[in-house]
């Protein structure tokens, strides 16, 4: 088992740069030592450096060790590490997903890191895709984590590309690999507790052998339905036009629910995902020119040739930092925000103060593009 040419390409797509480093995430689960011992090996082959983050959330009293047992592994390998911690650890699943990928894109952009390898196998995805199921998706674009993604987080994660090389890999089949070569791994209880709902169906996969083959077969194909549903949903963003007051402007009458729920996420500025039923009650009822509709923190208003997308003034935050506001734009004194008296109404009571500011909407979309429109390739070679 190793990273070929696939994993190079990937590499060179997202990271072209040799002399900066990779960013990896390691538990010290058996996936993410999987994924940092292929990791090494490739490293040595590129000359290319990794930095090595563990994530400690604050919910066990061995996460603390475990964290420490990863850091001497990465050490030996020769790789610099970090320890992250959460400080205000709460026990929900969602809580302490959005915070580990909030701290590991803080850190990795600090190193200067653009492509984030994070562990997820096959397994993860049959998982998800039953959860889903369980809640009513369907389809290839249900069925959870992709080969690559822009971050889950915004703004931490802008411009940062999150890779999955092990997409496509068997747990079991990582494990041998680890065996096999002498490595060996921590398991963490919190993943099969049976009060998280992955807990308990990863507990029902492991009781029904025979199901859970019959599952990875099906997830297997839909993620190459996902592939084909990913191009097209890029093909579909790449419509959009962002002007320099943040305003979303698509020429397109055909609507997509992924595509409005994801510009929706960027007219907000925020990581928020719309309701299921939300959004697909805007694409059935906004048909007729100058309807206008909110979703997400966003407002859709029908034109004559497609949609035009603004920041929903109501929900606009009002904090400013020193170099983002709102999510959507980056401090620029090149800047050339519009002045207030030519804004629009709706523009005006959702702008950042002064004109030294430039949108960073467009720059999200065409990451979003990027990554939609990446061959289905498999980067491990067994």
């Amino acid at each position: 088992m190793q990273f070929g040419p696939d994993f190079d390409a990937l590499v060179a797509r997202f990271s072209p740069d040799p002399n900066i480093p990779i960013a990896l995430a390691a538990s010290g689960g058996s996936d993410s030592m999987a994924l940092l011992h292929l990791t090494t090996e490739w490293a040595i082959r590129t000359a290319r450096p990794v930095h090595v983050y563990t994530v400690d959330h604050g919910l066990r009293a061995a996460a603390k060790q475990e964290a420490e047992w990863v850091a001497d592994i990465s050490a030996r390998l020769g790789h610099r590490h970090d320890t992250l911690t959460w400080t205000a650890p709460r026990p929900s699943q969602n809580a302490a997903r959005q915070a580990r990928y909030r701290l590991l894109c803080d850190a990795a952009r600090r190193a200067g890191a653009q492509l984030l390898l994070v562990g997820h196998t096959l397994d993860d995805v049959v998982e998800t895709a039953l959860i889903r199921r369980r809640r009513g998706g369907r389809g290839g674009s249900e069925i959870g984590p992709s080969l690559i993604s822009p971050a889950p987080v915004w703004p931490h994660g802008r411009d940062m590309t999150v890779l999955r090389p092990l997409i496509h890999s068997d747990r079991r089949d990582l494990r041998q690999f680890l065996e096999a070569t002498g490595q060996t791994w921590h398991d963490d209880p919190s993943n099969a507790k049976p009060e998280f709902e992955r807990g308990r169906v990863r507990q029902f996969l492991a009781r029904q052998p025979r199901l859970k083959a019959l599952a990875t077969e099906a997830v297997a194909r839909l993620q190459g339905a996902r592939c084909r549903l990913d191009q097209a949903l890029g093909a579909w963003l790449d419509l959009c036009q962002v002007h320099a007051d943040g305003l979303i402007e698509i020429h397109h009458r055909q609507n997509s629910p992924r595509g409005l729920a994801l510009l929706a996420r960027c007219a907000s500025g925020s990581d928020r995902t719309p309701r299921r039923e939300a959004v697909l009650d805007l694409a059935r009822t906004l048909n007729c020119p100058g309807q206008r509709q909110t979703l997400g923190g966003a407002w859709f208003q029908r034109t004559q040739n497609g949609l035009l997308i603004g920041r929903d003034p109501g929900e606009a935050r009002a904090e400013l930092d020193t170099e983002l506001y709102d999510g959507r734009f980056l401090t620029d004194h090149a800047g050339c925000f519009p002045a207030p008296e030519a804004q629009a109404f709706l523009v005006r009571h959702a702008a950042p103060p002064g004109s030294d500011w430039r949108e960073i909407i467009s720059e999200r979309l065409a990451h979003m593009i990027r990554c939609y429109q990446t061959p289905r390739l498999r980067p491990v070679q067994t």
